[in-house]
């Protein structure tokens, strides 16, 4: 055997053996872990799509359905398996909800329930009914929701003048009988009973003059005058009329 077929044979056995080792010291590859995503369960929730105020109607555009993953859902959420949306629309809020919270019942008050009254009242605001007929009551066209004036009239048992005090200014009409919402099936309720919102002073001195002798009437203002233009919804003018004349 020649001496280059010794070396080219040492060389090979040198590189084999390098190779070996280098193969050796390589570090394994970690496995790959395969991961299978398993699709969660989920119902449908009624939740509040922008904040609601307490005492705000839950309207369409205020709440809708999202996707809740199922082994979230508590017992008191309203899910599409059970409730509609329509049947909330004319809910109001007992306490605030934020963008994106669950609606639940014991936050709502809707007709019928026992606090819906003191739901509708803003806070430091009572609640006063006085009786009203179509003529008192501008013919039955005064609906909850709406702004009226209030007068009195009265007829002097001695001169027989008869006199007009305007008593409050801009009241909001709370219900009209047990009617709280306004309906498009009904444009006019010819009620027995208004309750009108009033601050404890104004309830003070409108109870004092309902029980005095005279008539009460309710005058419906423009729904294009802005709510609260009158700082003091409280007059204390009278106007006497005698014969026809002021």
């Amino acid at each position: 055997m020649n001496v280059s077929r010794i070396i080219g044979l040492v060389v090979a056995v040198a590189a084999g053996g390098v190779a070996l080792f280098l193969a050796m010291e390589q570090p394994e590859e970690p496995p790959v872990n395969v991961v299978t995503q398993v699709a969660t369960a989920t119902v449908r929730v009624l939740v509040s799509e922008k904040n609601i105020e307490r005492g705000e109607r839950l309207k369409s555009s205020k709440i809708g359905w999202v996707d809740w993953p199922k082994e979230a859902v508590s017992g008191n959420f309203l899910t599409s398996d059970e409730v509609d949306e329509k049947d909330f629309s004319e809910a109001i809020a007992r306490r605030p909800f934020v963008k994106g919270e669950p609606i639940i019942e014991a936050k709502l008050a809707r007709a019928g329930d026992s606090g819906m009254m003191a739901t509708l009242l803003q806070p430091g605001m009572r609640a006063v009914t006085t009786r009203i007929n179509v003529e008192t009551g501008a013919g039955g066209f005064i609906l909850p929701g709406d702004h009226v004036d209030i007068y009195r009239t009265q007829i002097s048992n001695i001169t027989g003048a008869t006199s007009l005090d305007v008593l409050l200014e801009d009241v909001k009409i709370l219900a009209i009988d047990d009617n709280f919402t306004q309906s498009n099936k009904k444009p006019h309720i010819a009620g027995a009973t208004a309750t009108i919102e009033l601050s404890p002073k104004d309830a003070e001195h409108f109870m004092l003059a309902q029980s005095s002798n005279g008539t009460i009437t309710l005058v419906l203002r423009s729904v294009f005058e802005p709510e609260g233009s009158i700082k003091n919804r409280r007059r204390r003018g009278v106007d006497v009329i005698r014969y026809g004349r002021s």
